[in-house]
């Protein structure tokens, strides 16, 4: 049986600079890793575990990659993150969830030691680290996410540039022409490592108020409390033009704003059309009665597992192109016409 002693020797390495390559425990520089795993392919060799295991074995476990960092919004993290291990075990693997912040050393050392049959990304950012690695992994990858630029991986999403021409000629028909956009945190709207799906809903609102007259106020947050859902909503009042407000909040943000629109003897949608907008509400948007063009993790997680297994037992090949999927509107009341 081929051992670790035989990787070493036809890679000209220590044994211990083996076990570091497979384990991960200590970085090891570029050319001696990928000497060190070529030898082990060449031998049929690789530690999972710790034991040794032909590379092509199966391990019926798929790696989850979604970085946690401080902007993660926790309610779409948990939402799709379930979703994903339902879909997952629905088909007969588990889930190995991977949660560092750049996430791809974490990856690469997964993959290296075989412990997965592939890969979903997710939060894919302009400038992720872990898209160069998807490039030339041998285990198939996809990303939930489609990033604004093309990333040579296949993946699924919403198509949120259909959803921002939605938004804007919702609002047109029923006659506003001046909105309120309230985002979230504005660094994720500007930094380079900014959620594609944030910048590219805004964008694409932009682009559609434009063709149809629409002036857009925008206001940014970093809380969902009731003090700064008031805090905003005071900004719509003393501006007086604006009729319409298109929120990016979570839930907690949404109630507080309603909250506070009661509060202050503000009618939905007599004195206030609202819209929620690329947000995850669950059941509070059905409750509060606001519409809501919604984000789907549900239908992308499924859709998104069902294209990994495909590509992973070679059903399908890796192709390159983007599934963009419709969005839907839940229309409950929340929007007047003028």
């Amino acid at each position: 049986m081929v051992g670790i002693k035989d990787v070493a020797a036809l890679a000209g390495v220590s044994i211990s600079t083996v076990s570091y390559v497979m384990t991960g425990k200590r970085p090891i520089g570029a050319k001696t890793r990928q000497r060190v795993l070529q030898a082990a392919r060449d031998l049929g060799y690789l530690a999972k575990n710790g034991s040794p295991a032909p590379l092509n074995g199966e391990t019926h476990f798929v790696a989850l990659s979604s970085p946690v960092h401080d902007s993660t919004s926790y309610t779409n993290y948990c939402a799709y993150f379930l979703n994903f291990l339902k879909a997952a075990r629905q088909l007969g693997y588990e889930t190995l969830l991977l949660t560092e912040e750049t996430g791809d050393e974490q990856l690469r050392s997964i993959i290296d030691t075989g412990m997965v049959d592939g890969v979903a990304l997710m939060d894919v950012t302009m400038n992720d680290p872990r898209i160069e690695l998807a490039q030339f992994s041998t285990i198939p990858f996809i990303s939930i996410g489609h990033p604004m630029d093309e990333i040579n991986v296949p993946c699924i999403d919403t198509d949120f540039i259909e959803m921002g021409e939605m938004i804007m000629q919702t609002l047109h028909r029923n006659g506003h022409d001046r909105i309120l956009f309230i985002g979230g945190k504005k660094i994720d709207y500007e930094r380079a490592g900014g959620a594609n799906y944030l910048i590219r809903l805004r964008t694409s609102m932009h682009a559609a108020a434009a063709r149809y007259g629409i002036h857009i106020d925008e206001e940014f947050t970093d809380n969902d409390d009731f003090d700064a859902a008031e805090n905003l909503l005071e900004r719509f009042i003393s501006d007086k033009k604006n009729t319409a407000i298109v929120t990016q909040g979570g839930p907690l943000f949404l109630n507080n704003l309603v909250a506070a629109t009661r509060q202050r003897g503000i009618r939905i949608p007599q004195d206030l059309s609202l819209v929620s907008a690329g947000t995850y509400t669950d059941s509070m948007g059905k409750h509060l009665r606001i519409d809501e063009f919604p984000l789907m993790p549900a239908e992308l997680c499924q859709l998104g597992m069902n294209m990994l297994v495909h590509l992973m037992d070679g059903t399908i090949k890796r192709k390159e192109n983007a599934t963009l999927i419709h969005p839907i509107y839940k229309q409950r009341g929340s929007i007047t016409s003028l």
